[in-house]
């Protein structure tokens, strides 16, 4: 059988705390486990697969230390699968994944800029290479290409969109409106196009959000935004959990690749960086395993199981 091999690049902007990365390595290795799981889970029924069973080859690519995959290694012809591309060594790049950070997208970092041009480069001369962001990835990709992109089709904007910072953290795992339109272009999310809660962890205190701020509806966010640039939904404190462009872009300010533990121990971290009173760090943390607690499950392999289809070209 003819199997779909998706190569994903891991743009690694960000090392995982001390705790985090001694039982679990990298973000890159993290995403590795779980799309390599996800593919598992999938093609368990490989006939709801237009493509063919998933394989996932991971490369990662150190950000920070100036590491960016060179532009000769991206896709620029269609999968084959003849006998020369399926089996070509190196295979080109399929996907872009931008991880996670304690940066913010607008911070003054040496690297920032570096990696909104290669976003920008990617969408706009390789629309065969997909591309997914993770939180701060989220955040940069709608800088890169919804504030600072140079196309034509944002001059027309009458909202602008930008990384702000708000005064409240929103911390633990959270019910996610999702937008019909976007949960009914993957199976696995197709039960959340009723309105019912999509839960993730989420850590964060920047937003991708209209500037100025006068939208307070997904609703008419979603019309503000460019064709065909999809808001994929929404929580009472951040309007904007995502951005799909079909076949293109998907982000998520959530983490599928966060447990409570993870993200536990990167709330410890912000609880040292920003001096949160003891009383603030207790409610966080207690979002944040809740639900563990409960014996809950979150939707992170729902989500996992979505930006793989979206990365194999199955949205």
């Amino acid at each position: 059988m003819i199997r779909n091999k998706v190569h994903i690049a891991v743009l690694e902007t960000d090392v995982p705390g001390q705790a985090v990365y001694v039982k679990r390595g990298l973000y890159s290795s993290q995403f590795r486990v779980l799309l390599t799981a996800a593919a598992e889970r999938l093609n368990q029924n490989p006939g709801n697969l237009k493509h063919g069973p998933i394989d996932v080859r991971v490369t990662a690519f150190d950000v920070v230390g100036g590491l960016l995959p060179h532009l000769e290694e991206l896709r620029t012809e269609s999968h084959t699968c003849n006998g020369t591309d399926c089996s070509k060594s190196p295979r080109p790049i399929d996907a872009i994944l931008v991880t996670s950070a304690a940066a913010a997208a607008y911070d003054d970092l040496h690297w920032i800029p570096a990696l909104e041009s290669f976003i920008q480069t990617v969408h706009n001369k390789y629309p065969l290479v997909k591309m997914f962001g993770s939180c701060f990835g989220h955040q940069l990709i709608g800088q890169a290409l919804l504030e600072k992109s140079p196309s034509l089709i944002l001059k027309e904007l009458s909202t602008k969109f930008s990384v702000q910072a708000q005064p409240i953290h929103e911390i633990g795992v959270q019910s996610i409106t999702l937008h019909p339109a976007f949960a009914s272009r993957f199976a696995p999310l197709a039960r959340f196009k009723q309105r019912e809660p999509f839960r993730l962890q989420l850590i964060h205190g920047d937003v991708v959000a209209p500037s100025p701020l006068p939208l307070k509806e997904a609703e008419l966010l979603n019309a503000c935004l460019p064709e065909p640039w999809i808001n994929i939904g929404s929580t009472g404190k951040c309007l904007i959990q995502g951005l799909y462009y079909p076949g293109r872009v998907l982000t998520l300010q959530g983490h599928f690749e966060f447990d409570a533990f993870a993200t536990a121990e990167l709330c410890l971290q912000f609880s040292r960086k920003f001096a949160w009173p003891s009383d603030l760090l207790a409610s966080h943390l207690d979002g944040i395993w809740r639900a563990s607690w409960n014996g809950e499950e979150d939707d992170s392999k729902v989500a996992a199981e979505a930006v793989l289809l979206f990365f194999a070209g199955e949205d």
